[in-house]
């Protein structure tokens, strides 16, 4: 069992550490598993979505732009501002897909867009980590 742990870098004096652990055997099984429900779907993708919205606020309010926004803040809070809103998106999707009232069809239509949107939620996830200043972890 794989977990995932996401540590924040940014050294601002106080000498606090945030850490964040992430059983990601967990999450890539749910991903990829052909008869994995939309339940435990919308699960992985609430966990994605609160995770980089988390990450988002960090990033906003206690990381300046650095690198290539160095010179251009607004395109820096314009880009987290839009991963604000998928990290949004994605906790939304995750209650609506994990709703108990629906036929069999639809639970099969449901898992397979809760697949789809899990695997396209990591690309705000990953772009946050980068411009956060997170160092990822991973332990066997």
């Amino acid at each position: 069992m794989a977990t995932l742990q996401l540590q924040n870098t940014n050294s601002n004096g106080a000498g606090a550490a945030t850490t964040i652990a992430i059983n990601t055997s967990e999450l890539v099984g749910a991903a990829f598993e052909p008869g994995a429900s939309a339940r435990k779907l919308a699960r992985g993708l609430f966990w994605v979505g609160f995770l980089t919205l988390v990450m988002d606020l960090a990033a906003t309010f206690y990381r300046p732009p650095a690198g290539v926004f160095g010179r251009h803040r607004l395109a820096y809070y314009l880009t987290l501002g839009g991963i604000l809103a998928a990290g949004a998106a994605e906790v939304s999707a995750a209650c609506w897909l994990s709703r108990s009232s629906v036929q069999a069809q639809d639970r099969r239509r449901r898992a397979t867009l809760a697949r789809i949107a899990l695997c396209c939620s990591l690309l705000p996830l990953v772009v946050v980590l980068a411009l956060g200043g997170f160092s990822v972890l991973v332990k066997s």
